[in-house]
């Protein structure tokens, strides 16, 4: 794209002053503000603005330029409207998300919001309604009218995916599983069992790493922010940079929203990964067998609240309403019954939209204690947070909106329901969770482990808390992404900027050299007529391999083909079994020399021509490093913290989730950092920016540059730029 020529700071001076007196009468009682959103080499918003409304008026019209059609499915989806626009596939989707109110808690409790992130989320939906007004042509026949609340629903429907997920084991402990909503007519319930609900989908794996000063090179704290997430979907995050106020942030948002929940300011870094206390039970309910809609508690039968939810199902041209019936107690909604017994889902987040309040306050946080305040709001699903400081400090929370259960309560099972001695009482504050402020070990790592495995020695140990905020052991599985970045950690010094940026994208294998030691042992013991030639080149490629699964490496597909030789009982074992036999490492040779002659026709093979990144439906892939292939259908215990989950397509795999918005921050004052998303920030194909990340960043392990509070730098990078204007009427 041709760089245009003109200054940055001109521009911005134009667009703080105040509108000109050359106005017309009929404008004068209209007032306008100005944001400039200036694009980089890789198409991601840098959005300057004299005020934080006029940079989420900025942001909403980024938003929509980029990703409209997906930002649109984002509201549908956290509403429960899917269904209407695509058809039945979405229907359960659609029942599950009317089953937890988000539409009808968003809209009744939109006033709780202080003034000031109403007046930001306004100002958001009217840029995206701004660039769907200038570009009539863009907008979907099915996109909703869009409306402030929906911006918090959407908060609602991101987080609750973990709380529901923890009740739902909870039901699964005792054998239960979720029923076909009651009403529901007969033509549906086959499609219901077929269909995949949203909480089913969701991909929970993360890594976050803090350094401090005294183990870096710089003598300031090195923060790594790696979400594990669907590369496609409402997961799918959106890079940007605002400068706005007191606001000045860094990071990756949720499409449809205004901020950044991921990132830094000139302040704090901040990552989470997935983990924390218990949150939520399932309440088992005694139901009156005469009267199956009402319930015993405390003596006397109660009605249960039927709440009748209307969901349309697209068919052709036309959309076809289904109503089914959601019962609920004072505990939530019922999701199962068995015989006389209900079984209902209690949610602290029930009630709650201050999501974004809390955002705010984080990313507005100058130190420690200010992000402590910001957390004691409780608004985030169970989530390890990592926070690092320019003051040198690095902070860990295992955060959650945490019941107080009564004494003798066990919350991983269905807990009784008829009476008050089991409900709960009240919520656990912050100062109760897990949490500690720069450890001895001068490292934190949660690359979803327990507490006691974030480090040597860790002083996190669960005897020091309630089992249900631990929730956790300190037995530590044989997790190789959080063991291979402990180990690297344990013993980093003076780690510079260039090892911050290796250390994010690592495909070390970690307990490989377990493997090569027994295949040795095996090898040399055997009989020259059992080592064929191809057998033989399989093994050597495996000896001198270097225990990384880099794009040109033969030895880690040859590695990874010998692991598949294994068969499935052997293949997921990260150290080798006991009870491994000779004969069973020789014939996984064998077959790992067959598979990668018939597949590819050579035995040397680098490890990316089949591991590859790109667009799904795209024509062109590139080679990539690393793994989650210890997740996969077929698992090989071959998992980096690069973590990547592949899929086969046509002749390759395909990466389709896992590293999904990597940042590399420097604490540096102001911090330094870089940031790459897997794909490209557009979604029109046509766009240079569609899939340029993964051609240029992603696919060699590398970032790009924030310029973060680098003006002078970012000048250099500039390839488009566009300012927006907000117009209101004066009050």
């Amino acid at each position: 794209m041709r760089r245009t020529p003109w200054t940055l700071l001109t521009i911005l001076g134009l667009l703080l002053l105040p509108p000109g007196g050359d106005m017309a009468p009929s404008q004068r009682a209209r007032r306008s503000t100005a944001a400039l959103i200036a694009r980089d080499d890789f198409g991601i918003p840098h959005i300057f603005a004299p005020d934080l409304e006029t940079a989420a008026y900025a942001v909403g019209y980024a938003q929509a330029e980029d990703r409209l059609e997906e930002l649109l499915k984002n509201y549908r989806r956290a509403t429960g409207t899917m269904a209407e626009a695509f058809g039945p596939e979405f229907f359960r989707h659609d029942y599950e998300q009317r089953l937890w109110r988000h539409a009808e808690v968003s809209r009744a409790n939109y006033h709780r919001l202080s003034p000031k992130m109403r007046a930001m989320i306004e100002a958001f939906i009217e840029g995206v309604k701004a660039y769907m007004r200038e570009h009539p042509e863009k907008v979907p026949a099915w996109a909703p009218e869009i409306q402030p609340w929906h911006v918090v629903a959407l908060g609602r429907f991101i987080i609750f995916g973990w709380p529901v997920g923890e009740a739902l084991a909870d039901l699964r402990r005792v054998g239960i599983t979720p029923d076909v909503p009651p009403g529901l007519p007969p033509e549906w319930r086959n499609r219901w069992e077929k269909a995949s609900g949203h909480f089913d989908l969701v991909d929970r794996g993360s890594n976050a790493m803090l350094i401090a000063p005294w183990r870096t090179a710089m003598r300031a704290p090195i923060a790594i922010i790696d979400p594990h997430l669907s590369w496609y979907g409402e997961f799918r995050f959106y890079q940007l940079r605002i400068y706005a106020g007191e606001l000045a942030v860094a990071g990756a948002a949720i499409l449809g929203t205004p901020l950044p929940a991921l990132g830094h300011s000139a302040h704090c870094s901040i990552a989470m990964t997935t983990g924390g206390p218990d949150t939520a039970d399932i309440y088992e309910e005694e139901v009156n067998p005469e009267h199956p809609r009402q319930y015993r508690y405390e003596g006397h039968w109660r009605p249960m609240r039927v709440r009748p939810e209307r969901i349309g199902v697209r068919r052709g041209e036309h959309v076809e309403w289904v109503t089914v019936e959601i019962e609920e107690t004072h505990h939530g909604p019922i999701v199962a019954r068995r015989g006389h017994t209900a079984y209902a889902v209690a949610l602290p987040y029930a009630e709650e939209v201050e999501l974004i309040e809390q955002i705010y306050e984080m990313l507005t946080a100058r130190h420690i204690e200010e992000m402590k305040r910001a957390l004691a709001r409780l608004q985030l699903m169970a989530q390890n947070v990592l926070i690092g400081c320019t003051s040198g400090d690095i902070y860990y929370a295992r955060v959650g909106r945490v019941p107080i259960r009564p004494e003798g309560v066990d919350p991983r099972r269905p807990i009784p329901g008829h009476t008050a001695a089991t409900e709960w009482r009240g919520i656990h504050p912050l100062s109760d969770l897990v949490q500690l402020l720069n450890p001895p070990s001068g490292y934190m790592q949660n690359c979803n482990v327990t507490p006691f495995a974030m480090m040597r020695d860790s002083p996190l140990v669960p005897e020091r808390y309630i089992p249900y905020i631990y929730n956790a052991s300190r037995t530590a599985p044989r997790h190789q992404r959080g063991e291979r970045v402990t180990e690297l950690l344990e013993v980093a010094t003076r780690v510079t900027e260039e090892q911050a940026l290796a250390l994010a994208f690592d495909t070390g294998v970690w307990h490989a050299d377990l493997w090569q030691a027994r295949l040795k042992e095996a090898w040399e013991r055997a009989p020259a007529s059992a080592k064929s030639a191809d057998a033989a080149i399989v093994y050597e490629l495996i000896r001198q391999w270097n225990r990384r699964s880099d794009p040109d490496s033969e030895g880690a597909l040859a590695f990874y083909a010998f692991k598949k030789g294994l068969g499935p009982a052997l293949a997921p074992h990260v150290d080798p079994p006991p009870t491994v036999t000779d004969a069973e490492l020789q014939e996984a040779l064998a077959r790992a020399a067959t598979w990668l002659i018939t597949t590819f026709g050579s035995l040397r093979v680098p490890y990316g021509r089949y591991f590859r990144v790109g667009r799904e439906g795209g024509t062109r892939t590139w080679p990539v490093g690393g793994g989650s292939l210890n997740r996969e259908p077929n698992n090989v215990g071959m998992a980096t913290p690069r973590a990547i989950t592949f899929a086969p397509v046509g002749d390759i795999m395909l990466g389709h989730a896992g590293q999904s918005a990597t940042h590399i921050v420097i604490l540096t004052k102001p911090p330094r950092s870089y940031s790459v998303v897997p794909l490209g920030h557009s979604d029109d194909p046509k766009s240079p920016h569609w899939d340029d990340q993964a051609e240029k960043l992603f696919s060699q392990g590398r970032a790009a540059p924030t310029y973060f509070l680098r003006r002078d730098e970012l000048l250099k990078h500039i390839t488009a730029q566009k300012v927006v204007r907000r117009t209101m009427r004066r009050p």
